[in-house]
């Protein structure tokens, strides 16, 4: 019997050790995946922001990247432009290194020089990638070269992401982004060992320990989540905001155009889309240089914020154009009292390099319904109003008018024959 109930008490002993260690590597494999399911989603999340913001500057360069000889391409001007714009969007992540292949698999850009140039047509990851489909592994190198130099014993995961500006746009190359998990791999491994010490140490707390296992996997999966949720929330605002005034850019506007047409319609309310342009900016920039006019910038979108209501949204268009959007305006006569607000903001002058600069503003304005119910026209009339400003003068304001639009197709008209006429 005491030998039985020792044989008993054996067997069970091997076999709760070998569930607990069962449900370890479950528990392992289920992190794992889940860290790689997760930092997939962030890193399409972050080649969309980069497809979105940085890359229309370098598609031309990664298009005719296979017409270089591969030995010049680490050198070349456009690579280091590259980089640069590369290093400004991945700052703050957890993204250690990047390369970027066009659609023969050439890795034009890579963070580490010596990669450059390389073939990587045959690889499974890039393939997938330029067939449209995000692939991820997770890997461990007890030496990894990244984007700040060498680092020792990382876990990384790196994704094949497409690089195309919308899910129904063409694929125009391939990114792969390394990202470095492992604070988060030793935290799931040591939770491991604590489950196998408490089991082998204690049958007696067989269930709780169990209960403790979810618990802390559920744990380490809302860690999980909060932080990919947060990457997510930062990655959001890079791709909709203006870094260098902080405003919410062009992409921005688009959307929230559309929204404030659509409650328009639903309520009733008048809507006014309002362009400014800073007048002469491009001679300041070139006289003073480019920090002075980024200085410009800040100050121009700081006077224009203290101009609207609360309720307005102002943003940065680029380079110096700002938009706002005035909802549940009374009529012109409210929307042409915020135009004054501005144009009296920017009476005093700007101080530059310790000058004391006059700067002025042209602005145009467009109504909703009055003047169109579609937003695209609606953006277009404002800008076409502030070129009317311009030419009357510049420094004040003008309301769209269908004459306006009469007299830029009368212009483009006349410019098209002039042309002909010339050949």
């Amino acid at each position: 019997m005491n030998k039985l109930f020792r044989f008993s008490y054996l067997v069970g002993l091997v076999a709760v050790i070998a569930v607990v260690i069962a449900l370890s590597l479950l528990y392992r494999q289920l992190v794992n995946d889940s860290l790689v399911a997760s930092e997939t989603r962030a890193n399409v999340e972050l080649t969309r922001m980069f497809a979105n913001s940085i890359w229309p500057r370098h598609a031309d360069f990664v298009e005719r990247a296979a017409g270089i000889p591969r030995n010049e391409l680490a050198g070349r001007a456009e690579t280091a432009r590259l980089d640069a714009d590369l290093r400004e969007l991945m700052k703050g992540l957890d993204v250690v290194k990047v390369k970027i292949y066009d659609l023969d698999g050439l890795t034009v850009f890579s963070t580490d020089p010596r990669q450059i140039g390389e073939d990587k047509s045959a690889n499974p990851g890039f393939r997938g990638a330029r067939a449209g489909q995000a692939k991820s592994e997770i890997t461990f190198r007890h030496r990894f070269d990244a984007w700040e130099g060498a680092i020792a014993d990382r876990n990384i995961i790196f994704s094949y992401v497409p690089v195309r500006v919308s899910e129904t746009a063409p694929i125009q190359a391939v990114m792969e982004v390394y990202s470095d998990v492992t604070l988060l791999v030793e935290k799931m491994e040591l939770g491991q060992w604590k489950i196998l010490a408490g089991v082998v140490g204690s049958l007696s707390v067989v269930y709780g320990l169990i209960l403790w296992i979810l618990l802390r996997y559920r744990r380490l999966l809302n860690e999980q989540e909060a932080e990919r949720l947060a990457q997510e929330e930062r990655i959001r605002h890079q791709a909709y905001h203006d870094p260098l005034t902080g405003l919410p850019n062009r992409a921005s506007f688009a959307e929230q155009l559309e929204s404030a047409i659509r409650r328009a319609r639903r309520t009733g309310w008048t809507l006014g889309v309002m362009f400014l342009d800073l007048d002469r900016f491009k001679f300041i920039n070139d006289s003073l240089g480019h920090d002075s006019g980024d200085q410009l910038l800040r100050v121009a979108s700081g006077r224009i914020q203290r101009c609207v209501r609360e309720s307005d949204m102002l943003f940065r268009m680029g380079g110096d154009e700002f938009t706002v959007l005035l909802e549940n305006v009374r009529g012109p006569e409210e929307a042409a009292a915020v135009a004054q607000r501005i144009l009296e903001a920017f009476a005093g002058p700007v101080k530059l390099q310790q000058h004391d600069i006059g700067v002025t503003v042209s602005i145009g304005v467009a109504l909703f319904p009055k003047d169109d119910a579609s937003g695209e026209r609606l953006a277009k009339s404002a800008d076409t109003a502030m070129y009317r400003a311009k030419d009357l003068g510049r420094n004040r304001y003008e309301f769209f008018t269908a004459e306006m639009n009469e007299r830029v197709e009368s212009q483009m008209l006349l410019e098209a024959a002039l042309h002909r006429a010339v050949k």
